[in-house]
């Protein structure tokens, strides 16, 4: 053979990748420190979904290499990126309370000088569909939670620095509020543009984007329905019933592909906040919601959180008006102090990989957890810790 054959050949088994490609694969080799909230029950959860116990086939190929080289082998799949959806059981369930814990720690740097901050320092994106998100109260979280960890650390920020590094962080919340499906689309049509623009025209160039929120999914669910409707504009039958239905899952379809494009770009993890319209059933053994969202998009998610105000008993029969005003202020510190809880949905289960169902089965309390809502935070506590 030749030399110019030769190197033909040789050049042929180079793979070419762009650098892109290359250092997404180097971030998948650390999806879990990438991809955890900080909420260590919903880490735990994420982290059966990324490690699960290994195949036979996996085992096997685990120990070929072992006995080829040092150190573990590669993985050979790609880690999927974590998308995870908390929906409320009912109204004030604390479904947007965890939200603005999520993004407080997104946001806020792991340390400042000296005093650990336990935040990610990342960038965000914020999709407010319903309008109702409070930058006021995640303001007030965010500086509460510094001076909380400064009152039990050895150096304590002034008060003007806390305000400060809290304002910093803000700089890289981006928030949008979609008025109608098709402006959140062109939102998320809009946003690696934005993100990526050079010259930068946000202060978030040199942050990763680490979360990507989304405030109320099921905000422009009836329009949507309403305007799938009116656009067939012809008599009710069960073939123009399909038209719609088509028409409509064509928007959570265009929705995902937009979600899996900046996902793919920017590796990020996703959150959405829903409500739910159906009562809470029983799959299995294991406490279960039905989605109202077409299948594509439960499809899309890795993990769906429930969570729900803890029940307080209600006033006994026949207590009188004055009665029930002298237990007023014992039953407000009751509803106070009772809580919130979270679990894991078990509705559509049936598509996880035994290994997995059974990894969520054998986390302290089935991954729940119950967490309190304070006018200072959101303090979470595992189940069975």
């Amino acid at each position: 053979m030749s030399g110019e054959a030769l190197g033909r050949d040789l050049l042929g088994e180079v793979k070419r990748e762009r650098l892109d490609e290359l250092l997404r694969s180097l971030k998948q080799l650390d999806v879990n420190s990438s991809s955890s909230l900080g909420i260590l029950p919903l880490d735990r959860v994420l982290d059966v979904f990324h490690n699960p116990p290994l195949t036979r086939q996996q085992q096997r190929y685990q120990t070929q290499w072992s006995a080829q080289q040092e150190g573990p082998a590669p993985s050979l799949e790609e880690k999927p990126l974590p998308v995870v959806e908390i929906t409320g059981a009912a109204a004030c369930s604390g479904k947007q309370q965890l939200l603005y814990q999520l993004i407080s720690l997104s946001l806020l740097p792991a340390e400042h000088k000296g005093v650990p901050i336990n935040g990610k320092g990342n960038a965000m994106v914020l999709l407010d569909l319903s309008g109702r998100f409070s930058v006021l109260r995640l303001q007030h979280l965010m500086h509460n939670h510094i001076a909380s960890l400064c009152s039990t650390s050895s150096f304590a920020l002034p008060e003007q620095e806390i305000s400060c590094l809290v304002s910093d962080s803000f700089s890289h919340l981006h928030v949008f509020r979609p008025q109608s499906s098709s402006s959140f689309l062109a939102t998320l049509t809009f946003l690696p543009s934005f993100l990526l623009s050079q010259p930068s025209n946000h202060l978030s160039a040199n942050r990763p984007l680490g979360l990507l929120a989304i405030n109320d999914l099921s905000a422009f669910l009836w329009q949507d329905r309403l305007e799938a409707d009116e656009e067939t504009d012809l008599p009710v039958s069960n073939h123009n019933e399909k038209a719609n239905n088509t028409l409509f899952l064509e928007r959570y379809c265009n929705v995902i592909s937009s979600l899996r494009h900046i996902q793919h770009l920017f590796s990020c993890t996703i959150v959405a906040t829903n409500w739910g319209l159906a009562p809470v059933t029983l799959v299995a053994g294991h406490p279960a919601l039905r989605p109202h969202l077409p299948s594509v998009w439960n499809n899309f998610c890795t993990v769906k959180v429930v969570v729900e105000r803890n029940r307080v008993s209600k006033f006994g029969p026949g207590l009188s008006a004055e009665e029930a005003k002298r237990e007023g202020v014992q039953r407000w510190e009751a509803v106070e102090k009772s809580g919130f809880s979270g679990w894991i949905n078990w509705w559509g289960t049936e598509g996880w990989r035994e290994e997995v169902r059974e990894g969520v089965r054998g986390l302290k309390g089935g991954g729940g957890f119950s967490f309190r809502v304070t006018g200072d935070g959101i303090m979470v506590a595992v189940e069975g810790d």
